[in-house]
């Protein structure tokens, strides 16, 4: 429980889909929030979702008039974002969003005012920043320990066997597009990493045969940094895989799956520089591709000079399998803002303005795209 907290937040579910059933799930560890009541537009799947975890369940009204209920999740689709949350701010309600912030950004900073004019926290369930492996590669860009950042792509791979043709995923209207409804956490993480990001440009594919955007690829800048960012859904679930890469000055790192639970670095280094890595994040004995001595030590590169005991590669690891890490990032972000509730100076990882820029970056891809 978060300090100078008395009791644990009373929390209200909106939307009682399956991913909303598994941060219901996540969140029962938590000693600072407690679980009390949920809401959906199917009456049956709110009733079906309070009788599995013990909750009242009622309508969105009901839920939104409850002195119990401190944080209202929205786990709705994204076009139902924006009236849910504004009035759930209206009833006095912090609000967890989940990403999107919104399908316009016209509609996210008139949340974001919304927001402000209520005194209350609008976040949004960007939860990359939390995962420790991403924290690690935040401290290597930062520290410069494998020299300047260069260049980055993420390249999702993934499935499209519980998103059957009449899904809402595939409705701009109702998600946003790819970008939008998907996108946001990689443009967010990159943002976290590298800086404030710009789109550059963008382009989307038909799926043949259908009227649907399947896939989708943009070009950002992070400062000076070119990031590739792919996404298709497209693949039957076994084979439904994720990577992501930045390339340094002195090597690069390797993340794979949305959730990464292990990074691999292949870098040159010197000796001080290795075990500033390996503090980072557990793993295994770094291997040794080469050792370097003498005039070997020497190397050059972007037209600098420097020396390195060594090429290395590093596995760092997360410590826990997928579902266990996806539970945790979800309890961090949670806890991140409870903290702010009781501590409005408390800076936060992921506040208002992290749904907001992210949401922009992907309109933006999204337009460009269009054409």
């Amino acid at each position: 429980m978060s300090k100078g907290r008395q009791r644990p937040a009373g929390y209200g579910l909106i939307g009682c889909g399956g991913f909303g059933l598994f941060c219901l799930e996540a969140y029962g560890a938590m000693h600072s929030l407690n679980r009390v009541a949920v809401a959906d537009a199917d009456a049956a799947r709110a009733k079906e979702a309070g009788e599995r975890f013990s909750l009242e369940a009622c309508s969105v009204d009901e839920l939104l008039a409850r002195e119990d209920v401190e944080i209202v999740h929205v786990a709705t689709p994204p076009v139902t974002h924006r009236e849910l949350a504004e009035k759930a701010l209206r009833a006095g309600k912090h609000v967890l969003c989940e990403k999107p912030l919104a399908t316009k950004v016209a509609d996210a900073r008139k949340m974001f005012a919304a927001a402000r004019k209520a005194k209350r926290i609008l976040a949004v369930n960007l939860i990359m920043r939390y995962n420790p492996l991403c924290e690690a590669v935040k401290a290597i860009v930062d520290r410069r320990l494998l020299g300047e950042p260069l260049h980055g792509f993420f390249e999702n791979y993934a499935k499209d066997e519980p998103l059957p043709p009449d899904h809402w995923f595939w409705d701009r209207e109702m998600s946003g597009g790819i970008f939008v409804e998907h996108g946001v956490h990689f443009f967010d993480l990159f943002a976290w990493w590298l800086g404030e990001g710009k789109v550059a440009a963008a382009q989307e594919l038909e799926r043949t045969g259908a009227d649907l955007v399947d896939q989708v690829n943009c070009t950002a800048l992070y400062g000076n940094v070119p990031v590739n960012f792919y996404h298709g859904f497209t693949q039957p679930a076994r084979m439904d895989r994720q990577e992501m890469r930045l390339l340094f000055e002195r090597g690069s790192i390797t993340l794979e799956e949305w959730v990464p639970t292990r990074a691999r670095v292949d870098a040159l280094l010197d000796e001080k520089t290795l075990s500033e890595l390996r503090k980072l994040a557990p793993g295994p004995e770094p291997e040794v591709v080469e050792n370097y001595e003498g005039e070997a030590r020497r190397c050059s590169g972007r037209h600098k000079q420097f020396e390195v005991d060594g090429r290395y590669r590093l596995v760092m690891e997360s410590g826990s399998d997928k579902l266990e890490l996806y539970g945790h990032v979800l309890r961090a972000l949670m806890a991140d803002q409870l903290a702010a509730l009781d501590n409005p100076k408390h800076a936060r990882r992921v506040d208002e303005a992290s749904g907001l820029t992210s949401l922009e970056m992907a309109a933006e891809a999204t337009r460009l795209a269009a054409g």
